[in-house]
Order: structure tokens, then C-alpha cells, then sequence
């Protein structure tokens, strides 16, 4: 008997783990609203520079950013604007931005970010989606002429008086259309006039607003990239924001020291929002905008110039970054300050991260994992984690809450193996504006939220992403993960970034397809690349079909649009 039962324990202790994983709660979760934490920072840093903008020459302390914040809220609620009334916003990184953001969020209004690069259907898709009351647009970037594109979706503006509401019959909950600029535009209102038109009435409702908001209303609708396909609009609660920057803030260290972030991601992205501008008023940390658009030589300037001690990008950002500061260190530049670079929106190759080590001189460097529906971080770095785990994983997964990696069935695989991750915490959305279907697609009845993305989670609750479930690519039944492959190719010394991806085809399903962005002057050509390949990697790796690009196609916050190079791949092939 005894016998017995030592071989049962022999056998159930080699049983595998579920991969499953439930953070610490070592502290409890907030219950504030954005506006009572605007409150708090001007309380809490009131000298200290909240925002530095390099372009506008514009300098302010948190207690200003306070100031003009309840200036703008109050003259929004003069206008008639309400509680739960949706506000657009378009335009590139300004002071003006986030003012917007936090004045409509301390008003109770739910601010609609916007891609500054939208075109008129793609503008009027989003109005008309969320039943924008008002939209406020900045014309800061050369290549929108804002006023124009208006035009097209709201014809009768030209028509109507400036300065007063607007009448549309194609968008007819749209009634205030608000820019900054100087000239009489017909159908517009000056941006500044709105700043300027608060009452001692309606400084009263907005002081009474601020008590009274529930931190589990909805504050921001923020549009999906569309790297895979059409945006959503994913709805965030001030809780989800306020909590989630909170504990970005505390892996980062960001209270331990007066940070200086280098924030080249739009505003309008949820890293812009939360792990930017949210995560600055938590901390009491210097945002620092070099340009309204992107520029990597300005940003590079400006890490040097403005003493940056973080920098936030994308890897695509990031290339960038490092080919301008080689520039600039033969011309005398030193990068001294950079402790730490985050790169988000996708996992940088290793080669990619011992260039920014190198070149920009930064000690640690992380990768973590998040979505717009997770508010948007569900794994981060500890600040004492080895180099090895900030570079090989997203990080751990960050408090108060939890993930499960399922196979194809939603049943968990064990732990160490690959499958789809599932998150559930105080972080996932409340859903998808307007759109019942989706929400059910995406969270199911016990609050799970689907991710789409392919991990490998262990026992310690750090996770590895493999790639997204959309682009995996099968060919002849064999599972390619397309990430290995990207790395391998960039370590072609005239290769700088690599996307790989797959094709229909009649025999075997799916071909491998790569797209190659190569350093200037270089001879690679289609040939070369699978020369490369050849003997290095498996031959069903190999790519049949090599692009040679300039660039490769983005989302305004520089994520790759791979569904995009899948149509450019098949329309040359149809050549």
C-alpha cells in the first residue's frame, strides 16, 4: 500500500502546472478620478515642469498645467457641453493636446482620441461612430490641412457663421467644431475663445463635477491601431487609467526621481495617453515633446538638450533614433542621461536592443506587453530584474491581475506552453463603444479578455510573446511564427528591420513572404536575402518572396501594418 501511494506522488509531481497566473495585490487599488489626480500633482510638484514643448517653446509647471486644464473644462461646460457628451481630438503632441484631454476628463466629458493622419472617411467613421458632440482639432502638423478635410465631411461649414455651433445633416450630433487658429474660418470656433469663455457658473459645476464623477464612469474612447484591420473603439474608465499608470509608475521608479521623459509616441495612442501623459501627473514627471510630429533627429537633439533620463518609443522609432544619435555622436553629441528605454507596440529584435544600449548609452531597456482594451499594460519589468529577463521577456505580470494561456478550445494549456493569452483584473475595458457583437468576441461572461496574441507564460508569472494568432503563418500544416525569422534576418549586417509574413497559396496554404528596410547604398537584393537564408534556417522558413522597402506601412503609432505589405506582396505578384 505504502508502495502504492509513493509512486502516485512520484507521478502527480511531474504533472505539469496550469499556465496560469495571479498577481500580487500588494497595495489597493485606487478610487480617484483624473481630475481629483490632476488636483493632487499641482498640490504635490506645483513648481515642477509637467510638460516641455521643444517645438512651441512652451515650458509649464504642474500647477499651470492645473490652471489652464480647469479653464478649458469650465468653458466646454459654458458651451453647453455635459457629462457622458463625446469630444474629439486630432491633432500631433502639443500642450494644447493634453490640456484637452485632462480638461474634458475633469469635466466628465469622454475625449475621443483621434489619428492626427485620418482622412475624411476615416475621420467621419469615428465622429460618426461615438456621436461626437464637439471636435477639437490642432493644426500643428504641415502635412493636414485640417480646415479642408473638414469640408469634405461637414460640407455646410462653409456656409455658417464662425464662431457659433454647426449644423450638419451627415453628422447631425456634431455641433461644435473647434480649432486653433487666429482667422475667422466659417463654422469654426477659435480653440482660444473656448479657453476663455468659463464663467464664475460654470467654475462651480466643475468644481461639483469633481467630487461627484464615479471613477467607473467612462472618460476615453481609444480607437484600435488598425495594424490588424478596421479600429474599434475601446471604452477606458478613469479607474482603469488612474490604476494602471499608478503601477507603471511604481516598476519604473518613476517617484524616485525628478524623470525627465523623451516622449516621441503620439498623445493620441493609449502609451501616449496612460504610459505618457497619466503616468507624468502620478509621478510628478517631466514630459518632454521634442516635435508635434515625428522626427528622430529632433528627438535625439532633444534628449541631450532637455537632460532625458527615459525615452518611449516603438522598435520601427527606435531605428531611427539609433541610426540619427550615430550621426550626431561623430558631430560631438554625447548621450549621458538615459537610464531607461521602453519600447512598446512590438518586441524589439536582441540586435535592436544592444544598439540602443550601445549607441544611446541606456541601462535598462524593457519590453513590456499591453493593449488598448488592458488600459493598457498587463506585463512589465521589475526595477531588480537581471538583464537577461528585461531583454528575453514582456516582464511580469503587474498587479492586481491575472492571465491564462488557452489553447484553441479556451481550455488551459500547461505552463510553458504556447497558446493564447487571456487577461482578467481591474484593467480590461468595460467593451467596445457601440458594438455589443465585438465586446462578446472579446471578453467572455466571466470577464476574460481575449487577447489574439500567442505567449508562453511561467511558473514566476513573467511572459514570452511569439506572435499574434492573425499572423502566424501555416504552410503545408507546419506552425511558422514569423518573429523568429525577422530576428534571424536582421542579423544581416545591411539589413535594418525585417517583417515576415504569409501569402494564400493553392498547394501549401501559405508561402513565406519577407519585406527587408536595408541601410543606404546597400546591393541586397531578393537573391541575396534568400542566400542568406539558405543553410542558416530551416528551408520551409526560407522566404519564397523578398520585398526590398523604403519603409514599411504604420499606424500613427508606428506600429508595422503587416495586412497592409500581405496586399502590396499580392498586387506585385499579380504584375
Amino acid at each position: 500500500m505504502s508502495g502504492h501511494d509513493k509512486s502516485s506522488s512520484t507521478d502527480s509531481s511531474i504533472i505539469p502546472k496550469p499556465s496560469y497566473y495571479k498577481s500580487i495585490q500588494s497595495e489597493p487599488l485606487i478610487n480617484m478620478t483624473v481630475g481629483q489626480l490632476v488636483d493632487l500633482a499641482a498640490e504635490t510638484y506645483p513648481n515642477r515642469e509637467a510638460i516641455v514643448s521643444v517645438q512651441q517653446n512652451r515650458r509649464i509647471t504642474f500647477l499651470e498645467l492645473k490652471h489652464e486644464v480647469e479653464e478649458l473644462a469650465a468653458g466646454l461646460l459654458e458651451m453647453g457641453m455635459n457629462p457622458g457628451d463625446r469630444l474629439g481630438i486630432m491633432g500631433s503632441n502639443s500642450v494644447e493636446w493634453e490640456i484637452t484631454l485632462l480638461a474634458a476628463m475633469k469635466a466628465g466629458i469622454i475625449a475621443v482620441n483621434i489619428n492626427p493622419l485620418y482622412m475624411s472617411r476615416e475621420l467621419h467613421h469615428c465622429l460618426e461612430k461615438v456621436d461626437a458632440k464637439m471636435l477639437i482639432a490642432f493644426e500643428n502638423n504641415p502635412a493636414q490641412d485640417y480646415y479642408q478635410l473638414l469640408k469634405k465631411i461637414v460640407p455646410e461649414i462653409e456656409h455658417q457663421p464662425h464662431g457659433k455651433p454647426v449644423t450638419s445633416r451627415h453628422l447631425p450630433h456634431l455641433e461644435f467644431i473647434v480649432m486653433n487658429t487666429e482667422t475667422n474660418l466659417p463654422g469654426i470656433i477659435k480653440f482660444w475663445d473656448v479657453c476663455q469663455s468659463g464663467t464664475t457658473k460654470s467654475a462651480a459645476y466643475l468644481r461639483k463635477l469633481n467630487l461627484d464623477l464615479d471613477p467607473h464612469t467612462i472618460c476615453n474612447i481609444q480607437f484600435t491601431s488598425g495594424s490588424t484591420g478596421s479600429p474599434k473603439g475601446a471604452c477606458l474608465t478613469h479607474y482603469n487609467i488612474v490604476n494602471n499608470s499608478y503601477f507603471i509608475c511604481k516598476r519604473l521608479l518613476y517617484k524616485q526621481k525628478e524623470h525627465r521623459i523623451l516622449l516621441q509616441v503620439p498623445f493620441f495612442h493609449i502609451f501616449g495617453t496612460v504610459g505618457g501623459i497619466m503616468s507624468s501627473i502620478h509621478s510628478g514627471t517631466t514630459l518632454v515633446l521634442p516635435t508635434c510630429g515625428y522626427k528622430p533627429i529632433e528627438a535625439a537633439k532633444a534628449i541631450v538638450h532637455e537632460k532625458c533620463t527615459v525615452l518611449y518609443g516603438t522598435p520601427t522609432m527606435y531605428v531611427d533614433l539609433v541610426c540619427v544619435s550615430k550621426e550626431l555622436l561623430q558631430e560631438g553629441y554625447t548621450f549621458t542621461t538615459p537610464e531607461v528605454a521602453v519600447c512598446a507596440g512590438a518586441m524589439c529584435s536582441p540586435h535592436l536592443l544592444k544598439q540602443i544600449k550601445t549607441v544611446l548609452n541606456v541601462g535598462r531597456l524593457l519590453c513590456p506587453f499591453g493593449m488598448t482594451e488592458t488600459s493598457p499594460l498587463v506585463f512589465l519589468s521589475n526595477p531588480d530584474d537581471p538583464e537577461e529577463k528585461t531583454c528575453t521577456t514582456v516582464g511580469q505580470v503587474i498587479d492586481h491581475c491575472e492571465v491564462k494561456v488557452v489553447d484553441k478550445n479556451g481550455d488551459v494549456v500547461p505552463m510553458g506552453t504556447p497558446g493564447e493569452a487571456w487577461f482578467k483584473g481591474y484593467n480590461v475595458m468595460p467593451g467596445y463603444w457601440n458594438d455589443v457583437e465585438m465586446t462578446r468576441k472579446t471578453i467572455d461572461d466571466d470577464g476574460w479578455l481575449r487577447s489574439g496574441d500567442l505567449f508562453v507564460l511561467s511558473e514566476d508569472g513573467y511572459g514570452v510573446i511569439t506572435g499574434r494568432i492573425k499572423d502566424i503563418i501555416i504552410r503545408g500544416g507546419e506552425n511558422i511564427e514569423p518573429q523568429t525569422i525577422e530576428y534571424f534576418l536582421e542579423t544581416h549586417p545591411e539589413i535594418i528591420q525585417a517583417q515576415v509574413f504569409g501569402i494564400p497559396d493553392e498547394r501549401l496554404g501559405e508561402v513565406v513572404c519577407a519585406a527587408v528596410n536595408t541601410i543606404k547604398n546597400s546591393k541586397l537584393d531578393e537573391e541575396g536575402v534568400k542566400n542568406f537564408c539558405s543553410g542558416n534556417i530551416a528551408r520551409f522558413k526560407v522566404p519564397i518572396h523578398v520585398m526590398i522597402v523604403d519603409d514599411f506601412p504604420k499606424t500613427a503609432s508606428g506600429k508595422i501594418q503587416k495586412f497592409k505589405l500581405r496586399e502590396i506582396m499580392i498586387d506585385h505578384l499579380k504584375e
